[in-house]
């Protein structure tokens, strides 16, 4: 049965270690991402990787997102930084925008999207910066759904763990709301999926 942890002031710092710890171990946590509780595994764990595919495989044209502790982390894995990407990070990370860019050389394969783009987050939640430093690289995450069911506003009961799971840190129920996904290329910005944050010019 995988490790639970329920969050507060209290049990935060060993919550952030033993997170970090699953992850570098090759596991995957479900963890408090944004507004809904994701899958996460180290990207450069190929034991890691295996298990989140099993445990959410990827259908065409999906890909995973990659979270970083701090903002300019993720310079390395983008092949451009557009000015208008440039913008938005500074505008909006740390928080709940994901921008989707053509990837770096340094993108690791599980990572890839489709036509050689990566989606890149610097998280909100400074939780779960904390546990992306204590893990010691990119982070892969996916929202700890089945395919086709509801976004996991909370964290799964007990019983409901999927066999696979290392640790379940659980903070209590969530906005529900994803984070908002936007396309940079060049200077154009294009929202793929409204999310928590609303850019402007674009529908709430």
């Amino acid at each position: 049965m995988a490790e639970r942890i329920v969050l507060s002031d209290g049990t935060r710092d060993e919550a952030v270690r033993r997170a970090g710890a699953a992850l570098r171990e090759g596991g995957v946590a479900i963890l408090p991402a944004e507004g809904l509780y994701g899958y996460h595994a180290l990207a450069a764990s190929a034991p890691g990787i295996a298990r989140l595919e099993s445990l959410k495989p990827r259908g065409p044209g999906k890909g995973w997102i990659g979270l970083v502790a701090r903002p300019g982390d993720a310079y390395r894995f983008m092949a451009a930084l557009p000015a208008p990407a440039a913008s938005l990070i500074h505008a909006q990370w740390p928080g709940a925008l994901t921008l989707v860019l053509d990837a770096g050389p340094s993108v690791p394969a599980a990572l890839l999207g489709p036509g050689g783009t990566v989606a890149l987050r610097c998280p909100g939640s400074s939780f779960l910066r904390e546990v992306i430093l204590a893990a010691g690289g990119l982070v892969v995450s996916t929202s700890a759904n089945a395919p086709g069911a509801a976004p996991a506003a909370t964290a799964p009961p007990p019983d409901d763990v999927p066999d696979g799971v290392a640790l379940v840190v659980d903070s209590g129920p969530l906005s529900g709301a994803p984070s908002t996904v936007v396309r940079a290329e060049g200077e154009r910005v294009t929202v793929l999926r409204q999310g928590a944050v609303t850019l402007p010019g674009s529908a709430p």
